[in-house]
Order: structure tokens, then sequence, then C-alpha cells
């Protein structure tokens, strides 16, 4: 879609055409209601405009529930009227693109696009499903491994299939889980493995290649992250021994140090020109680099975060461990405000909305807390289910939530439109 012209136009002419181009541009209207893909609207994991309840449980606040078949720990991609998932049959070794009605749950379409050649295992319970999709309006972006290959897919929003690109080799370490990223009229994937990864842009109407670069052969999990830092776009990513800033239009790379560690899984984040990283494998490892002097290390701490993403908000870098400890630093000086027990076990990242933190553990408990450098203030502990694994989405005032439970040994998925039930319409 092209926008029209409106320079040689009378004003108020203008302005109306204008205002009908905002009203059929896609995804333009209601952007800051949408949740396109992983980390949301602006990938960090920050929900704008939002308003989401402060507690829950199965019998209050429940907009609408409906069953997930299958499993898999990806985020819902929310966009429009529509919701969209990924999920795996472990029995039948096959692997789906799901639709959701965003306004009751009911399932619009399932479309199942491999069956077979699946890798190893991923860890955490295993899931064959575990990158989000992401949305831009028009399509809706997939990238799976399969038999050996990175493939990514596009569908329309009634789930027919646009184009497939088969983008290089995967060779399985714990599975794929690294989510796509839309910028410009581009998806963004990375692909580290142990035989040689890469990092790739991909002609969102086409499915063309625009440009791949090639990564150090070593097993990570980082998704890609556009952030405006020193001055300028750059897409930074983890892992490989590497802190690396890399040109998302070209796929040059700006800058590298070797500042972290070999597997980081957790998307990088940034505060001015900080950018802020974790690791787990071969040693544990938050470290703080300065996007204009990346060589030098700002600060760094012996901590790992592993899977879950950190945050960062009005200068204050916050996370919550694998193993359910909280931690809030000063950005610039990695100064410790306060450390907590937030719970048990962590997979799902953390999510900040009204100045508030969402994290879900692994045993189906969303803990909410205050984001403030102020001492650790526990606001709400919500059960919902047995299990989450994957990050939940907030838009407006309705948080989209994947959970498990399990009942007579046998699992169930479960997706939850969760918001105030006393504001419903």
């Amino acid at each position: 879609m092209t926008q029209p012209n409106i320079g040689s136009l009378p004003a108020k002419a203008a302005a109306l055409l204008a205002l009908s181009w905002l009203l059929i541009s896609p995804r333009t209207a209601s952007a800051d209601q949408d949740w396109p893909y992983w980390r949301g609207p602006n990938g960090n994991g920050i929900a704008v405009c939002s308003n989401p309840p402060l507690e829950w449980s199965e019998t209050s606040n429940i907009i609408w529930k409906s069953s997930v078949p299958g499993r898999g720990h990806s985020s819902p991609a929310v966009v429009g009227k529509r919701i969209f998932l990924t999920t795996a049959d472990e029995k039948k070794k096959e692997q789906f693109a799901l639709c959701y009605s965003r306004e009751n749950g009911k399932l619009l379409w399932s479309r199942k696009l491999y069956e077979g050649g699946w890798d190893s295992p991923s860890m955490a319970g295993r899931s064959w499903a575990n990158s989000s999709p992401a949305c831009d309006g028009e399509k809706v972006y997939l990238v799976f491994s399969h038999k050996g290959k990175l493939i990514v897919s596009a569908l329309d929003l009634e789930g027919k299939e646009i184009w497939k690109k088969t983008v290089g080799d995967f060779v399985s370490h714990h599975g794929y889980s690294a989510s796509p990223v839309i910028y410009g009229s581009t998806l963004v994937i990375s692909a580290d493995h142990k035989k040689g990864g890469y990092i790739a842009a991909l002609d969102r109407k086409t499915g063309g290649l625009r440009w791949k670069t090639m990564r150090p052969p070593e097993p990570s999990y980082v998704a890609p992250a556009i952030l405006t830092v020193a001055g300028r776009k750059q897409l930074v990513i983890s892992g490989c021994n590497l802190f690396a800033s890399y040109d998302p239009g070209t796929g040059k790379e700006l800058w590298a140090s070797k500042t972290t560690t070999t597997e980081c899984v957790g998307t990088v984040v940034a505060s001015g020109d900080l950018v802020f990283a974790s690791g787990g494998y071969p040693k544990n490892l938050t470290v703080c680099v300065n996007a204009r002097a990346p060589e030098k290390v700002v600060w760094k701490k012996p901590i790992r975060t592993y899977v879950p993403c950190m945050l960062t908000f009005e200068g204050h870098l916050y996370t919550v461990t694998d193993r359910g400890i909280g931690y809030c630093w000063e950005v610039s000086t990695g100064e410790e405000k306060w450390k907590a027990r937030i719970g048990k076990s962590f997979i799902a990242s953390p999510i900040i909305s009204g100045g508030r933190i969402y994290a879900s553990s692994d045993k189906g408990t969303t803990h909410v807390f205050s984001a403030s450098p102020e001492g650790f203030k526990r606001l709400a502990t919500n059960p919902l289910g047995t299990e989450i694994y994957a990050t939940p989405s907030i838009c407006g005032d309705r948080i989209y939530l994947r959970s498990a439970s399990r009942a007579g040994g046998k699992r169930a998925e479960t997706l939850y439109c969760i918001g105030n039930t006393s504001l419903k319409n």
C-alpha cells in the first residue's frame, strides 16, 4: 500500500485524506493496543497504554479462555481482531500455526506447517514450538527448524500460505527458540548453532533474502533486538562469546566485543547507550557495555539470568533469574537496590505495565511487584494452571496468558484472556 501524496491538496482535503490513510493503514490505528511480536510493540517487554488487572484467578477476571491443542512455549502475537500462536503435536510430530478471535477466544483456523523431521528436544519441558509469531497486520510470520533446516513461513490472516523460505542449516543443540522481529520492510531472524549460525533479513512481501551475516560456530538462542543506541538503529545480539551489533538494514557488523558467555537466551535490553545481556554457560554472567565504547565493560556481575529476559525502566535494570531471585540494579553503576525471592523457577520473561512487573513462574503463578528501586514490594500472587512457560502478552487492559494444567496424568494447555470483568461490555 502506497501512502497518498497530499502535498498539493487544499488544507481541509489534505487533512481528511491523511485521516483516512491512518484509518486504513495496517496496524496504525490500534498499534498501542497490539502486541505484534516477541517483547511487544517496542521490543522491550514494556506494555504501552495499558491498564491490566492486578489480580485474577480461575474464577475471577477471566474474560474468556480457549483450549490450545498440543504443546508450545511461544507467546501470543496480538494484532487487530486476531491472536496468533504456534504449537506442536508431540505424538504425531506435527507443528501448527493457530489463530484465535481476540473478542471471544474462538479458534478461527489451524494450519499444519510441518510433519516429522524434529530435532532434539528443547529444554524446560520439551517444546517444538518455542519461537513466537510476528504479525504486521497483513501477514503472520513463523519460524521453525525442520529436518536440519531453518524455515520461515508467511501466512495471510486467514491462514493461507503466501511464501516459504529455507534460510539455511540449523544444527540443534537444545532446539530452536529465537523469535523473529519486524524491521522496516523486512523480517529479521537469528539462528546461532554449533556448525556456524547466522542472522538474516527477509523481504516481508516476497520472502527474498535481503542479507545474511554469518556468526561464530557456537550454540545460542537469542532473538535479535532492534535498539536505538549511540545515535542510530542497531541490531544487537549476545551469545557465541560476543556482544555484537549489526546494521539492521544491511547486516554489516558495527561492533563486537568478547564480553558475554557462549550460550545466552534472553533478548538484549538497553537504557540510553547502555546495553545489557546475561548468560548461563559456561559461566554465570550479567554484563553492561556502552554502545559508544563497547570494547570496555561498564559493569558486570557473576549472576545468571539465562532464559528470562531482563527489563530496563526509569534508570534501573530489573531481572528475575531462572531460580526465582529478583534484582534491581542502577543501570550506569550496577549498584544493587534490592534483592528478593520472587518464586521458585522461571522460564517466561517478565513484562512491565503501569509501573508494575508481571512475572510468570514455571509452576503456574504470575507474581506482580512494583517496578521501583525503593525496595521490593509484592503486589499480588496469581495462580492459574500448574505450568507457565510462555511469556504473556499485554494489550490495553487485557493480558493474554498461555498456561497448562495437569490432571489424571494428562496435560492440557489453555489460552486465557485476563481483564477486569467489572468493566466488561
